[in-house]
Parts: structure tokens; sequence; C-alpha cells
């Protein structure tokens, strides 16, 4: 006889409501249209004629102009602003990315919303960090914010914000080389490694227990050809039960990470 459906007992393990992705998505696209028009309008005024009629002379500050409030920004602020705009726009494009694509297999769970509301900040932190890396290290001391292409470091701020992990990645290799390491916490992310099955063998409708460790982020075990949902998911165990159509192979749990094969075969029996 098959067993019921199981539910997750972990916080955040349940797969999101609709009610739940409609609202993200509506926060996402409101997100997407300020950055927008933050960037458009602190975007620095470009080069002017002199009096003399040759001399180009760049603007010192811009008033920009948003629904009730028209300040008036520095180039300095403009560039500081728009960096951080940039970035955090990268990251709504790898959010939008991931949430079309965790919606669309219908793997999404309650655990990913608030890391897809806060990728944005940490896309503008980030590109405000690689900013003031860029100005330290490769403009001349001597130059000044009219220097500085706004173009060129918008860039590479979308970029870093939509490639934040890879960032972090790279600040982590870098210096890593010029501090001594960090101890490892509890928080720290663990590879997906499965190091048992229980039980190897049995019919479809079987409830099957995996064990290991970095298996928080699961999204789903397929036994042969077939997939089934997880049910029950920690860091270091999953549940799921056997679909029909399973075949007798090593399971393999899907992570964003990854996926990960079980070290022995699990046996589908006929059914009884």
């Amino acid at each position: 006889m098959t067993e019921p459906p199981m539910q997750s007992e972990s916080p955040g393990g349940k797969y999101a409501r609709t009610r739940d992705i409609v609202v993200v998505f509506a926060v996402l696209l409101i997100i997407t249209a300020v950055l927008v028009v933050v960037l458009v309008q602190a975007w620095p005024a470009g080069p002017r004629i002199g009096a003399d009629g040759r001399t180009e002379v760049t603007p010192a500050a811009k008033t920009a102009h948003f629904p009730g409030w028209s300040p008036t920004m520095s180039r300095e602020t403009s560039l500081f602003v728009i960096v951080m705009a940039a970035g955090a726009l990268g990251g709504i494009a790898h959010v939008l990315r991931s949430f079309y694509w965790y919606v669309g297999n219908r793997a999404l769970r309650g655990s990913w919303l608030p890391m897809y509301l806060l990728l944005p900040l940490v896309g503008a932190l980030f590109g405000l960090i690689v900013y003031l890396v860029v100005r330290g290290g490769l403009t001349s001391p001597a130059g000044g914010a009219a220097d500085i292409n706004p173009y060129g470091i918008t860039a590479i701020a979308a970029l870093v914000g939509q490639f934040s992990r890879e960032t972090a990645e790279k600040f982590h290799s870098v210096f890593s080389t010029l501090l001594a390491p960090a101890p490892q916490g509890r928080d720290h992310v663990l590879t997906p490694r499965i190091t048992a099955i229980e039980p190897v063998s049995g019919p479809p409708g079987t409830r099957v227990t995996i064990t290991g460790t970095g298996l928080a982020s699961a999204t789903s075990v397929r036994f042969g050809a077939e997939r089934s949902p997880i049910g029950d998911v920690t860091d270091t165990l999953v549940r799921a039960i056997v679909p029909d159509g399973a075949t007798s192979a090593p399971l393999v749990v899907h992570t964003p990470a990854g996926a990960v094969a079980s070290p022995d075969t699990f046996v589908v029996e006929p059914p009884t």
C-alpha cells in the first residue's frame, strides 16, 4: 500500500505557496522598476562645451528628479548611487533567472524566498565594494570623479551583482593568501554527500531515508529515471518515496550545488 505524502518538518522546508510566489514576484518587479528609475535619474551629466566654445567641462553636480523629491547630487555621489543601483540590478537578474527556473520545475521551497529578497542588497554592497577597490587601485590618486567613465563602472557593478557568489569566492581566494584562514563554523555550507540509505530495497511506495551531509537544499531524489519530490529534509537527512516506474540504481539527490549519488544501489522490488 502506498504511504501518504510526507510533509517537511524543518522550517522553510515546504514548497512555496502560490500566494507567496505571486507576492515575491510582485516585490521583485517593484524593486526592479525603482532601481531603473534611480539609475537613470542619478546618472552623471556628460561633458559640456565651455564658454570658449572648445573646452569640454564636466558638470560637478546634477539634480535628480524623484516623485516628491529633487535632490542635487555631486558627481561623486552620483557615482556611488549608480554603482549600488547597478549591483542591485545585477542581483535582480540572478534572482529572476533562478526564480523562474525553480517555479517552472515546481521545486521552489519557502527557505529560498528570503534569499531572493536579500540578494539585490548583497549585489548593491558588492558593487560598492568593487567600485571602491577600482577607485583605490586602478585610477590615479590625483584623478577625480570627472575622470571616471560611468559606463565602465556601472557594467562592472552589474556583473558583480549578477555573479555575487563568484565574486565572494574570488575575494575569498585572494584574501585567504594574505590573511589567516578563519575556522569553519556551523553555518559553513557543506558539499552534499550521501553516507547511507535505509532500506536498500523495496517496491514503489516505500519510504526511503537518505542520510549524509549538506542535504538541506535538496530538491528531488531520482530513482533510476524517475524523480520523487522531497519529504522531510534537514542538513543530514532526506526522506522520499519510491515512485512508480523506478528502476534499480544508486539514488541521486539533486541540490542547487549539484547532484550526488548514493554509495549503495537501491533495488526496486516488484509491487506486492
